[in-house]
């Protein structure tokens, strides 16, 4: 390996020298004489440079030593050539001979070497081994010897670094023939910087020389100062040196004295002096000025002379947050007085408040920070970590939690707002300001409210905890109703938080989930010291699933819980199973995915009485626990002892005879209504024949219970029965449904015929529609029978069903009665859809109601017709109204359907009004609260219409009231003060089926839209006055000014559109109300009517 390497070296080396040798005789072919290279790095004379420039080459050979250059200087050529470049750098003790290097080298390397031998003698010696012939070993033999081993690897390594010199050293020696051309470029470089250095040099002189003549100016004489000194004596100029103290002053003078300077400062600070925007919170007294900065500092002023433009100076300061100091050490006391009339001095009030401000804003950090020293000493040890970096307090908490880390800063911003503002041109101050990260990532969308005023470390940390708990809890939830409405158990899991605000303190939060079996819910929370999860209450299950979401950061938390719940539920089930003496088996695992992809846990039993043949299975989900009815067949072999049928049969795909499925049917709502407690009993079927054909008509029995135990509301007293006693349900069979397939395509149902009369006198209003209706699955006839349709899962309870099914019975015949009521024409009455008219005048307005079969989803308004109806602004809330779960909601809705239209209507006709110039805007804030705003060029102003209820005796009235919002949009202009005045004559007025109070205005039905008609009037006419007064500056020529502003304040306001009644023109400051029509026995009325809502 040595030898190849050393043979590459020298080819290397040989082509390199071919290559320069080649390069340098093309350089030099102009110049005449050159020599060819001498041995050892020696260079003839005119060979790479080495005649000076613009000089021949003169005959015979010089001999140059190794890295040595010949000793030139500057010299000039004759009178073509240029001037030569002196080389004073070739000749300095810096410059070494690579002969020298290369004899060092050598020595080096001798030196080394009698060192490597020395050692691996002395290891010989240190070893003592047998006695080899010539240092070597038995042929044959493989030297294992540690001492030999290190004796080879010391020689290698003395070897390997040798190597490496030389081969450094062969490179040195190769490049050094080209050394001459470095040179002369080198050459150039320092002449540069020679001429370089003499320019700065002249520049630097010429500027030293005009410094030092100042010196020999004489300054003018002070003409002026003579003459007062000489006339009067003294001089305003001359310092005083406080050698004579002044004497002290007396009370009245230091009283008067104090009173001046007040004068001054309240004089500079009103008249002069421009304050900061912060510091307009000032008082004078005592002959200082006292400017408060609100949660920050108290700082005394004060002046020295009557000049206007002296400096205020420092006098004492006050902080006003808690916790801080009262009375200041002497050392920061001084310094702040030094740094406060240093800022004064410069740059002012703003300099004091600036210097002040950051001071403050420093000193709350540092506060804090000590706070948090004192927190992790106390219960927080090993739970937050707290680093201050410059003016940032960064405190993370959970420290001990897995995975990213969280944590808060609290630091000092710019105060500059990203978003243009009006208050642009303002200077920003800096202020104190929090940036929270979440699991490393920061939370830009929530706003941490932090008490500046009462400085608490410990509370800032559990309001960030609180929100932390309450998003991460949050976020479980929703993933619990994602994965509950993608396993369609939407209306089965509860999953609530234990408040809806996110400002809750952190042991407040806790999410509660629940499914129906279970008799307490799961409660999950966060600890908020360590962050850790604990669920309770505390199980053996629930134990394990806390140690998995407190150990692994990445784990699913809504399927872990959801996995526990069932669990939960599982092992409820299981010692239940026991006490009955129910055996638990396994089946194989091919047969688990039969009950479904919404499966998580599921245990078989082997039921006494139902031999081997027949298990009775549960499985666990989201959506609670399904009982199934499995059939198993003999193992085969190579199988397991129990394996379920290819075709395994479910309690959905049970093919048996009518009776057996009435019996399950039977015993199922038999066994509900026990738990209930609601008295019933089963009718036996009755035989009526043998043979097959009689076997599928015979009878199967039926069901009767009473109908006030299953129907009664004990929260309601006032219920009464609406029909008779006794409630009788027969089975009808088994049903295909097409509404909810499984993944065989089939469902199974089974049929009820549900049958009862009411009592007398009821549901008489319902009764007139039902007998005509065609309903199938709902029939009354005219002696009051009424007839039920039902279909039921098999096997499972339905008592909710039938509850459901005469709930809703008994609400459509409280919506028509209702309907009725208010005379409104109904025009569709079942069970899915209830549609009426409530105005028949042309465009007569309709409304449908459509009732889902699904008793949990919400009912659906329509309105008709859809492109002109006025309430279509309000259906949302109406719909939510309906949904709101009341007794009252429907009867409330139907009579907003009537208060609310001159309401709407009227609005309506005033945006069409503005429409061109959108100068109105209406706003719904609920079904019976509207706010009207207008917009330039109009007076900005808002108006709010709300009905409100009253409550007179036994009955509940509702009155329409109308005012003017207080609280008026950022930017909105002053109100004029025409629309000023008008307004409060308008509130103080009166009119059909309207009064004012003082504030607003009181309304009926009747009068509301003539009110918001006149409010609309007096609006736009103060739009006009501005622009009256305005021409009246500039009038026309000719014309005299008053005549013309006359005119202009005579123009009518625009007109509202076709479809609105014109009211009564009026003037716009002060209006007449019309006198309120005369009541019945002659008296006047003294307000508005009110609407009757019960």
């Amino acid at each position: 390996m040595d030898e190849q390497s050393g043979v590459g070296s020298q080819e290397l080396k040989k082509e390199r020298s071919n290559a320069q040798g080649a390069g340098a005789s093309s350089v030099a072919q102009p110049v005449s004489g050159h020599a060819t290279a001498l041995p050892n790095g020696q260079l003839g004379l005119g060979e790479n440079g080495s005649v000076p420039s613009g000089m021949p080459a003169g005959n015979g050979e010089v001999a140059i030593a190794n890295g040595e250059h010949a000793d030139t200087t500057m010299d000039f050529a004759g009178p073509e050539g240029p001037p030569r470049i002196e080389q004073p750098w070739r000749n300095e003790d810096k410059n070494k001979h690579l002969g020298k290097l290369m004899d060092r080298l050598a020595q080096q390397c001798y030196i080394d070497l009698n060192k490597t031998l020395t050692d691996m003698t002395a290891q010989d010696e240190a070893a003592g081994g047998a006695p080899k012939a010539n240092g070597l070993l038995p042929q044959g033999s493989v030297d294992t010897s540690e001492v030999s081993l290190r004796k080879k690897r010391a020689l290698m390594e003395f070897a390997h670094d040798q190597r490496d010199r030389f081969t450094k050293t062969l490179v040195l020696s190769d490049w050094s023939r080209n050394a001459e051309e470095m040179a002369n470029i080198i050459d150039v470089r320092v002449w540069q910087e020679t001429q370089r250095n003499a320019y700065t040099f002249a520049a630097n002189g010429i500027a030293a020389t005009k410094i030092k003549s100042i010196n020999f100016k004489v300054p003018a004489p002070n003409i002026v100062g003579a003459m007062e000194l000489l006339g009067t004596g003294k001089a305003s100029w001359v310092p005083d040196m406080g050698y004579i103290p002044p004497k002290r002053l007396t009370a009245k003078q230091l009283l008067k004295t104090l009173k001046n300077m007040n004068v001054t400062i309240a004089t500079r600070l009103n008249l002069h002096d421009e304050l900061p925007p912060h510091m307009h919170d000032f008082s004078v007294a005592n002959g200082r000025a006292t400017f408060t900065v609100q949660d920050e500092f108290e700082v005394d002023l004060s002046v020295a002379d009557e000049e206007m433009t002296s400096p205020f100076y420092f006098i004492d300061i006050r902080f006003l947050f808690s916790p801080s100091s009262k009375v200041l050490n002497n050392q920061v006391r001084a310094h702040l007085e030094q740094q406060t009339n240093l800022a004064l001095a410069t740059k002012g009030l703003q300099g004091c408040y600036d210097f002040l401000h950051t001071f403050v804003l420093t000193h709350k950090i540092n506060v804090m920070r000590s706070q948090a020293a004192e927190l992790i000493r106390g219960k927080w040890f090993d739970c937050i970590k707290v680093e201050h970096m410059r003016r940032n307090l960064v405190v993370q908490y959970w420290a001990g939690m897995p995975g990213p880390k969280s944590w808060f800063e609290i630091g000092i911003s710019s105060g500059k707002s990203k978003k243009a503002s009006s208050f642009a041109s303002r200077k920003a101050t800096p202020r104190l300001s929090v940036r929270w990260f979440r699991k490393g990532q920061e939370v830009k969308d929530e706003v941490l409210a932090f008490d500046w005023e009462t400085l608490s470390l410990e509370r800032c940390l559990m309001l960030v905890i609180g929100k932390h708990c309450f998003g991460k809890l949050g976020v479980a939830r929703d993933m619990l109703h994602a994965l509950a409405a993608e396993r369609g158990a939407s209306a089965v899991l509860e999953a609530d938080l234990s408040s809806s605000s996110e400002d809750v303190a952190p042991e407040d939060c806790a999410l509660t989930i629940r499914l129906p079996s279970l008799r307490k819910p799961l409660s999950v929370r966060l600890e908020p010291v360590t962050g850790l999860f604990s669920i309770s209450p505390p199980t053996n299950a629930t134990l394990h699933n806390e140690r998995i979401l407190n150990t692994d950061p990445q784990v699913d938390v809504a399927r872990l819980l959801a996995s526990l719940l069932c669990a939960v539920v599982q092992e409820r089930i299981r010692k239940q199973a026991e006490l009955l003496d129910w055996r638990i088996i396994r089946i194989a695992a091919s047969a688990k995915p039969i009950f479904g992809q919404d499966v998580l846990q599921q245990t078989v039993f082997n039921v006494p009485g139902w031999g081997q043949q027949w298990v009775l299975a549960v499985s666990f989900g989201l959506g609670g626990e399904r009982w199934w009815v499995i059939q198993l067949r003999e193992s085969g072999p190579g199988e397991g002892s129990n394996t379920v049928r290819k075709e395994v049969i479910t309690t959905r795909e049970l093919v048996v005879k009518r009776l057996a499925v009435a019996e399950v049917s039977y015993a199922v709502l038999s066994q509900q209504l026990r738990s209930m407690r609601i008295p019933h009993h089963i009718e036996k079927p009755v035989q009526s024949g043998s043979d097959d054909t009689s076997a599928r008509q015979q009878s199967t029995g039926a069901v009767y219970l009473q109908f006030a135990a299953l129907m009664r509301d004990v929260r309601d007293k006032s219920w009464e029965a609406w029909a008779t006693e006794s409630i009788r349900l027969s089975h009808r069979g088994i049903e295909e449904s097409s509404e909810a397939m499984d993944a065989d395509g089939k469902q199974t149902l089974i049929r009820h015929d549900l049958r009862l009369n009411l009592a007398a006198g009821k549901m008489k209003h319902l009764q007139q529609h039902l007998t005509k209706s065609r309903d199938k699955d709902v029939a009354m006839n005219a002696s009051g029978g009424l007839a039920i349709r039902l279909r039921t899962p098999f096997g499972e309870p339905f008592v909710e069903h039938i509850q459901t099914r005469l709930r809703n019975i008994e609400r459509l015949d409280r919506y028509v009665t209702t309907l009725q009521k208010l005379r409104y024409t109904l025009t569709t009455v079942s069970m899915a859809k209830l549609a009426f008219v409530y105005r028949a005048a042309a465009p007569a307005l309709q409304a449908q109601l459509n009732f889902a079969s699904d008793s949990t989803r919400p009912i659906r308004l329509k309105l008709e017709p859809a492109d002109s109806n006025p309430h279509q602004r309000i259906r949302v809330m109406l719909e939510q109204g309906l949904n709101n779960g009341q007794q009252d909601s429907f009867q409330l809705f139907a009579q907003f359907l009537t208060f609310t239209m001159p309401t709407l209507q009227a609005l309506e006709r005033i945006e069409s009004a503005h429409m061109a110039q959108r100068t109105v805007v209406v706003r719904i804030r609920g079904a019976t609260w509207y706010t009207l705003a207008y917009k330039v060029p109009l007076p900005a102003c808002v108006f709010s219409i709300r009905l409100r209820p009253k409550r007179q005796g036994n009955k509940t009235m509702a009155q329409w009231h109308v005012e003017k919002v207080k609280e008026q949009p950022d930017g909105a202009a002053v109100v004029p003060e025409e629309l000023a005045k008008g307004l409060k004559a308008f509130w103080q007025g009166r009119g059909e089926g309207w009064v004012g109070i003082g504030s607003g205005a009181v309304a009926d039905t009747a009068g509301i839209g003539a009110v918001l008609e006149r409010l609309d009037e007096l609006v736009r006419a103060s739009d006009a006055a501005p622009t009256a007064n305005a021409g009246s500056e500039r009038p026309a020529a000719g014309v005299p000014a008053g005549t013309e502003q006359q005119q202009q304040q005579q123009q009518p306001p625009q007109p509202l559109p076709p479809q609105a009644k014109e009211p009564q023109k009026k003037p716009a400051v002060k209006p007449a109300a019309k006198p309120a029509k005369p009541a019945a026995n002659g008296k006047k009325k003294s307000e508005p009517e009110y609407i009757e809502l019960d």
